[in-house]
């Protein structure tokens, strides 16, 4: 039973606890009307006490888990990207999200250059420039990057000087159009490049978990390879030529099922993972342990 669930059954008993002493108020100087109404309130006093303690059990459970998550992490992450130079781009609105995706990044084994994009830059965009500075993240240039930080496009956070082999973007529902021109721009770059590019959908848990994802997230971009005529990103259509090819799609990264599979994607596993609307957390063992290997 969900924290959802013990929450509303608490709530009910609270309310019929009122009812209760409405109902006892009402009938005073009824023997037996108010000792009906005591042994009522014994009952819900009771079931209170019960659910209570259920609660503060499932809450030491979670707990419990949420450390042997974080404990297992980096037996599940370790040395995943060694040797190998990470992007991570972060379109606006991404928060503390797109930082828990770098520090996952960084405990497998990569050298991760964060690149976060400026409001301000994006409101100003147009499709040209989105272009231009795709190919300069791409290119892995220190120089190129840190002429966008200069420029105040994006902070860029870098320290070597590898090329890329991998590009994280972390993005949000509602993007607007000129996210989503820079997103589709950087897989056009980093698929004309080689690079390995995963989309990646901050959330945060609804009721129904995808309630703020929108249809067919991926933009109709593509996720395994091949190119999709007809498709839509604000409102312009997209031809066969413009279509984007995205090695992987990741629901959740900011949580730690997110994190996780964008690591493996990054690694070479190919799909939808992460989060639902997505069918699977995490790729198969043997197939993501085969795609890497077939990478090295």
């Amino acid at each position: 039973m969900s924290i959802r669930y013990h929450v509303v059954s608490l709530a009910a008993v609270i309310v019929a606890l009122g009812i209760g002493m409405l109902v006892g108020a009402s009938v005073v100087g009824d023997r037996g009307m108010m000792k009906q109404q005591e042994l009522l309130i014994s009952r819900l006093d009771a079931d209170f006490e019960r659910l209570v303690g259920d609660r503060d059990q499932l809450l030491r459970e979670t707990e419990m888990l949420h450390r042997f998550a974080q404990e297992a992490m980096p037996h599940l992450l370790g040395g995943r990207l060694a040797g190998r130079a990470v992007a991570v781009v972060a379109l606006p609105g991404t928060g503390d999200a797109t930082g828990a995706v770098v520090q996952a990044c960084t405990a497998a084994g990569a050298q991760v250059a964060l690149i976060e994009f400026t409001e301000d830059a994006l409101a100003q965009a147009d499709p040209g420039e989105a272009e231009v500075w795709a190919a300069a993240i791409a290119s892995s240039d220190p120089s190129r990057l840190k002429s966008l930080h200069t420029r105040g496009v994006a902070k860029v956070k870098a320290t070597g000087k590898a090329a890329f082999s991998g590009m994280a973007i972390t993005a949000v529902p509602g993007m607007g159009t000129a996210g989503a021109q820079v997103a589709r721009a950087l897989a056009r770059e980093s698929d004309r490049r080689g690079i390995r590019t995963v989309l990646g959908w901050t959330c945060g848990v609804s009721e129904s978990w995808n309630a703020d994802w929108p249809a067919g997230a991926d933009f109709d971009l593509d996720v395994d390879g091949g190119d999709r005529a007809g498709g839509a990103v604000g409102g312009q259509a997209l031809s066969s030529a413009q279509t984007p090819k995205w090695s992987a799609q990741v629901y959740g990264v900011g949580r730690m099922p997110g994190n996780i599979a964008t690591v493996l994607t990054l690694a070479g596993a190919e799909g939808v993972f992460g989060l639902p609307p997505a069918a699977l957390f995490l790729p198969e063992l043997g197939a993501s342990a085969r795609q890497a290997a077939g990478e090295r």
